[in-house]
């Protein structure tokens, strides 16, 4: 009977984690978008949200020269926005794609995994991974049991 409710609250974990959260945020909506991310900022925790069903996590990141065009001593400064979000998955695949636009550049990248817009390095799908194999233990070891 242990193993069963054991079983069971691994697969109400499982289950939990399909449900795909994405942050959405901007960096000209204030402070805590940018690049590079913090997740582990308190503020950070406030832009995790979850996406519709099949949706992915998309980030775009712009990045603009900007010229003063009239002075003597001419300057230049760049201008990044960062862009959080979810976006329905529409035939798109996991993927990263870049195009120019007048003085710059768009970054764009989807991604199907909780956060994984962050930009962070950690593969949750290994997580997943990892939780399968051990409820596939669990579940042996229980049989073995009976």
């Amino acid at each position: 009977m242990n193993c069963l409710c054991l079983v069971w609250l691994l697969s109400l974990l499982y289950t939990t984690a399909n449900s795909l959260e994405c942050y959405q945020c901007q960096t000209l909506a204030g402070k805590g978008c940018d690049d590079p991310f913090d997740p582990n900022l308190e503020a950070s925790a406030d832009f995790l949200g979850e996406c519709d069903e099949d949706s992915y996590c998309v980030k775009y990141k712009t990045v603009v020269k900007l010229r003063d065009s009239g002075a003597i001593n001419s300057w230049e400064r760049h201008s990044v926005v960062v862009t959080r979000a979810c976006e329905p998955r529409q035939g798109k695949t996991q993927q990263c794609t870049g195009w120019q636009n007048n003085g710059g550049i768009t970054i764009k990248c989807w991604c199907g995994s909780d956060g994984c817009n962050s930009g962070r390095t950690i593969v949750p799908s290994l997580i997943l991974a990892m939780l399968s194999m051990l409820t596939s233990m669990v579940a042996l070891a229980c049989s073995q049991l009976s």
